[in-house]
């Protein structure tokens, strides 16, 4: 039986309502209050326990599946995402490096770069309170000429000088250029599938399973530096690891 705290709701917060619903969502899946593999509730009941619209509902419920406590199953609904251990990865080097050594010829086309709001994963990763807008870069990248990667980065705001260089090269690079090093690197592995959007972008059937890989990146003494969700799609390549 769900019992979620309408009361905290807040319209007059600084909070945006869909990261106020996702949040009250959230505690009760961090408490054990839905257990992983349950179903959630409709949208529409949703909209009457919390009092908010259509948009505000499918915003939480979007956020969440981002940070990937839901996951959505076409035709069934919206179910609780099983727990997911975070692993270490060396990936300090970035994508461009990576290719650079395999002999990969890599490009990529910036879809998107701006100002957003973080998910609450990211947000308690960036160590920001969640009413701070972040940076976010969004590019498709191509690798021998195929698309292959749907990249989305949150930066802190401090970085916005991101927001005036070349974003279709390497972002690493741009980091060092301004005496930023990545040092650490922690990421989880997991298998999404495309939708439309995605399917159109990648050159795929909707639906098509894609490699999702979810990055936190730190700079020296742990400091955080931004978080990169890569969806990488697997069709005439070989994922190297």
């Amino acid at each position: 039986m769900f019992n979620f705290d309408s009361n905290s709701i807040d319209p007059t917060s600084m909070i945006p309502l869909y990261k106020q619903v996702a949040n009250v969502i959230t505690e009760e899946i961090n408490m054990g209050n839905i257990a992983a593999g349950e179903k959630l509730p409709s949208e529409l009941l949703l909209m009457k326990v919390f009092n908010v619209s259509r948009v505000t509902v499918r915003g939480a419920i979007l956020e969440l599946v981002s940070d990937g406590l839901l996951v959505r199953s076409q035709g069934k609904g919206t179910f609780v995402a099983p727990k997911k251990k975070l692993q270490s990865a060396n990936d300090t080097t970035g994508l461009t490096e990576s290719c650079r050594r395999l002999g990969k010829e890599l490009h990529s086309q910036v879809l998107s770069a701006g100002y957003s709001y973080a998910t609450k994963a990211e947000c308690d990763f960036l160590k920001i309170d969640e009413s701070e807008q972040i940076i976010e870069v969004v590019r498709l990248r191509f690798i021998d000429r195929r698309p292959t990667v749907i990249e989305t980065s949150h930066f802190l705001k401090k970085y916005d000088f991101l927001l005036h260089e070349n974003l279709e090269g390497s972002i690493f690079e741009c980091f060092n250029n301004h005496g930023i090093s990545v040092h650490t690197s922690q990421r989880t592995l997991e298998i999404s599938t495309s939708t439309a959007y995605e399917a159109e972008l990648l050159e795929t059937r909707r639906g098509s399973s894609l490699l999702l890989f979810r990055d936190f990146q730190s700079g020296g003494f742990d400091t955080p530096l931004f978080v990169a969700k890569q969806l990488y799609n697997t069709q005439d390549m070989v994922f190297y690891l």
